[in-house]
């Protein structure tokens, strides 16, 4: 009598730990979710900062990025992935593609974005868009350019 008293003590631990394994594991799907939706939002930040930074540099000689030059670089956004490019010569200088599940967009539907800075860090042309970045959880953070070369955004 006492061994079967023990199997059946471990029958219902393990279905205790089945059932709270769950429920926990669609909480922490969406916790990685917002964690990989915060990382691409901060880098694609950061990015954008360099970007505005390095098209500001126009007294000063970059062996790598030729910043001297008329021809700025643009930061290309796709749905997958955004690249640093120079039209003219037609050179990559860096991509980096989203984390899985993770993808960017525009409000009105258009799926490529390219954002250049002029020498005084505004965004040329002039962007009355925003860009948005979305997760597999219907999590959305949006970029809103203005006039001055500002971005800001947050999370909808």
């Amino acid at each position: 009598m006492q061994k079967g008293f023990a199997t059946l003590e471990i029958i219902f631990a393990t279905m205790i730990i089945a059932i709270l394994m769950g429920a926990a594991i669609p909480n922490v799907a969406r916790v990685i979710d917002r964690v990989a939706l915060d990382y691409e939002t901060k880098k694609l930040y950061t990015d954008l900062r360099f970007l505005q930074s390095l098209n500001r540099m126009t007294n000063m000689k970059d062996t790598h990025f030729n910043t001297t030059d008329d021809n700025p670089i643009n930061l290309i956004v796709y749905p997958e992935q955004y690249i640093f490019k120079r039209n003219s010569p037609n050179k990559i200088y860096a991509e980096h593609y989203f984390s899985n599940g993770v993808t960017a967009s525009k409000k009105n539907g258009t799926e490529l974005w390219r954002i250049k800075f002029d020498d005084m860090g505004k965004v040329t042309p002039a962007i009355s868009d925003s860009l948005m970045l979305n997760s597999r959880f219907k999590k959305k953070t949006s970029i809103i350019f203005d006039s001055v070369g500002r971005f800001r955004g947050g999370r909808e």
